[in-house]
């Protein structure tokens, strides 16, 4: 008998571990969960109800939820602002300013990741240098040289103005996808004969595409919602979603339209960020490992 109690002890104890090991997961799922409400539910929570506050029973202390709920505002943001051709335009600055930051990102990271020359290092920290600056800093010096270039109040120079600010992200995430590409993949094809533009073809383009998606998520969202360059060179003939909102938070702060246009400003984002992680992401990232 103690033998078979001898023999049988361990087996209950690796099912006691595994059941401890259960618990704990479900445990930190429970405390990310329970985080990401507070960080980002409650947030949002909070904006869509000032969003459907009814202008005839203001919300205040001491009630916890609005007497009323009312979509007055949503009406009138839509009907008495520039929102809806401001939304066209933001995407349109988006859109053109991601890829243009990508055609002048990709030389730079392509020689920063593949290539070994003295100083490479210290460029690399250089590059990422204008994200440390205030944006309105940024902004008003663009804007003074858009002004001597006549590039100021056009959407040439608001879109120029959203590439610079976004190429530090996709010249980061560039290098390093350029940096992690198998160098054997590439001595491989210099073996069989294939030149610069077959090699970009075949290899670093597909290859790089997960970190050009990346890129481009950040640098979409950042010019989605980046005010200071829109405000300098483009107001007041581009007006912009951000434009807009920073209209309501201004001397006259209006709670219930800012939380209406913050909503437009975050849903799009949102709806981007799940596209990429569900479909996107996936997709190239098998892709490009199948190259490999």
């Amino acid at each position: 008998m103690n033998d078979i109690s001898i023999a049988r002890w361990p087996v209950g104890g690796r099912g006691g571990s595994r059941f401890s090991i259960r618990i704990n997961q479900w445990f930190k799922l429970i405390a990310v969960t329970l985080l990401f409400a507070i960080w980002v539910g409650l947030p949002l929570f909070m904006g869509v109800l000032w969003s459907l506050v009814d202008p005839d029973h203001p919300w205040s202390y001491p009630h916890l939820f609005p007497e009323k709920l009312s979509f007055y505002h949503w009406e009138h943001a839509f009907k008495y602002t520039d929102i809806v051709p401001a939304i066209g335009r933001s995407f349109f600055i988006a859109f053109c300013s991601t890829l243009l930051a990508f055609a002048l990102a990709l030389p730079t990271a392509y020689a920063l990741g593949r290539m070994s020359f003295p100083g490479k290092e210290a460029i690399k920290i250089v590059i990422l240098l204008p994200i440390m600056l205030p944006g309105m800093v940024v902004a008003l010096f663009l804007g003074r040289t858009f002004i001597m270039l006549g590039l100021s109040q056009t959407y040439i120079g608001v879109i120029l103005g959203h590439a610079l600010l976004g190429l530090p992200y996709m010249l980061r995430i560039l290098i390093i996808s350029f940096e992690s590409i198998p160098q054997e993949v590439v001595d491989a094809a210099d073996n069989l004969g294939a030149g610069i533009w077959t090699k970009l073809k075949e290899i670093y383009l597909p290859l790089i595409m997960p970190g050009f998606l990346a890129g481009s998520l950040f640098t979409f969202i950042a010019s989605i919602e980046e005010f200071n360059i829109s405000f300098v060179i483009g107001s007041p003939s581009i007006q912009t979603i951000t434009t807009i909102l920073f209209s309501y938070l201004g001397y006259n702060f209006v709670r219930t339209s800012s939380s209406v246009i913050s909503l437009i400003l975050i849903i799009p984002n949102l709806l981007i960020l799940f596209l990429f992680e569900k479909y996107f992401k996936s997709q190239y990232m098998s892709a490009a490992l199948g190259k490999v």
